[in-house]
């Protein structure tokens, strides 16, 4: 099956310019072009962009605001951003308000080159296509589907059992087949549902869920199949239920082995006849609704223990996916765990570029009882917490660390930041024309760490040599 190209927004008020980006992209991707982000917002709400490519100076008067109502109103979409002679306060402020990349106009003949590499790169790794496919890809080649988020439909992974489920998602999308969906607790049962739904023709509908789990009986019932008026104590109007509400769309049914037997008897009646009664009416109401059931536990068991109805387990298991923890999927968790660190950090506002070596080994090592959502909790616990642009393995919980077999390793300014020390405190001086007191606030150490590291380096602290005077 051929895949639609993905689609980018070019936003320049250069026609000049557009068209010659055009030009050179529309062998590869389906362009769409506009002046301004007026006229960007309207195309934004009709199609499935990937990614933006903006002028600055399209960005109205507020660049940062255009970049921050972007990343509101549309998360998942990435953002280069171009212009000419660029200025690095321009290209920091660009990033930390959500876009992915900056890049700098010019009529040499290698820089569209440069900006479709740029493209290929967000693109493949926005879609986790699998390293070892990169080399056979022409450049700028991103027939990878429109989806929304980074990976397939939101799901990161370049395992190849991940990589068969994403096959089996796409094969039964416009069927009207039931979904059982199992996997231990935060491995993602509830984005592959999803996935399941934005891929199939059932995509204009609604997405509902419900956790079934989370409520009695009387109001499971109620948040199910809606109630009348009067239909109880409380019921002082009338509730449209989930299924109603998902009607010609899809409703998960998460954790669907904590339904009580008399619940579940209502469901198979459902499932069956395709009708249902709100709670306390008399009138059947006709429903259109794929069911996609999710569970951690094995509804075999269940089964055998007597607590679920072997009838609508067959109903519900038409198609079964099982999805591995995330200790099987291996070579997964850097790629996880990167995505999640550019996520995490844009909505925390922190300027927090990555993991090292040695924290990214430490993540790879841990087991993951809790799966993608330990994972996405660890790297909210290290960008809080983080102190400095890169997080190491002394900026990871004692418990991945210990569970690694590892040390937290002494952490010197260079290891902060990213280069020699002394030449990192001669630059700071520099920059504060040398006062001792903001080039230490600027590296976050104290005044006497400071001047012991200026002792040691043998560097001269007199304000005069950095101020010119």
């Amino acid at each position: 099956m051929t895949m639609p190209l993905a689609k980018i927004l070019v936003v320049d008020p250069d026609n000049v310019w557009t068209n010659r980006l055009s030009d050179s992209l529309l062998a590869d991707y389906d362009v769409l072009v506009a002046s301004a982000m007026s006229d960007a917002f309207v195309l934004l709400d009709a199609h499935a962009i990937e990614l933006i490519i903006a002028d600055i100076n399209a960005l109205d008067v507020d660049a940062t605001a255009s970049l921050d109502q972007l990343q509101q109103r549309y998360p998942q979409i990435m953002v280069i951003v171009c212009t000419r002679a660029p200025s690095l306060a321009n290209v920091v402020q660009a990033v930390k308000h959500g876009a992915l990349d900056y890049v700098e106009k010019s009529n040499q003949p290698d820089m569209l080159a440069h900006l479709k590499h740029q493209i290929e790169l967000a693109l493949l790794e926005r879609h986790a296509v699998p390293l070892t496919l990169v080399s056979g890809l022409k450049t700028g080649s991103a027939r990878l589907g429109s989806v929304p988020g980074a990976g397939f439909y939101g799901i990161v992974s370049q395992h190849p059992r991940m990589q068969e489920i994403f096959e089996v998602i796409q094969t039964i999308a416009d069927s009207y087949a039931n979904v059982l969906i199992g996997g231990e607790t935060g491995t993602g049962k509830e984005l592959v549902a999803r996935a399941i739904h934005e891929t199939s023709t059932r995509r204009h509908g609604s997405f509902e869920t419900l956790d079934c789990s989370a409520l009695a009986r009387e109001l499971l019932e109620s948040e199910l199949f809606g109630h009348e008026k009067g239909a109880f104590t409380g019921a002082t109007e009338q509730h449209i239920g989930r299924f109603e509400r998902a009607n010609r769309g899809t409703l998960l049914l998460d954790e669907v082995a904590n339904l009580n037997l008399n619940t579940q008897a209502k469901l198979l009646r459902v499932l069956e006849t395709r009708t249902f009664d709100r709670v306390g009416g008399k009138k059947a109401i006709s429903v259109d609704v794929r069911i996609i059931a999710a569970t951690n536990r094995r509804l075999p068991d269940c089964i055998t223990a007597g607590t679920f109805r072997e009838d609508l387990y067959h109903r519900l298991n038409v198609v079964e996916i099982e999805l591995p923890p995330l200790r099987d999927r291996v070579g997964d968790v850097p790629l996880l765990a990167r995505e999640l660190l550019r996520r995490i950090a844009r909505q925390n506002d922190k300027d927090v570029r990555g993991f090292t070596e040695g924290a990214l080994d430490a993540l790879n090592r841990y087991q993951w009882t809790g799966n993608v959502r330990e994972l996405e909790n660890v790297v909210l616990q290290a960008i809080v917490l983080a102190r400095t642009p890169w997080i190491d393995v002394d900026g990871l919980p004692k418990r991945i660390i210990a569970d690694a077999n590892l040390a937290p390793p002494a952490t010197t300014l260079a290891d902060k930041l990213g280069g020699p020390e002394k030449q990192i405190l001669l630059d700071a001086l520099r920059q504060h024309g040398g006062n001792i007191k903001t080039a230490a606030d600027a590296l976050q150490i104290s005044r006497t760490t400071f001047y012991a590291k200026l002792k040691k380096h043998g560097i001269d602290s007199d304000t005069q040599r950095y101020t010119g005077a």
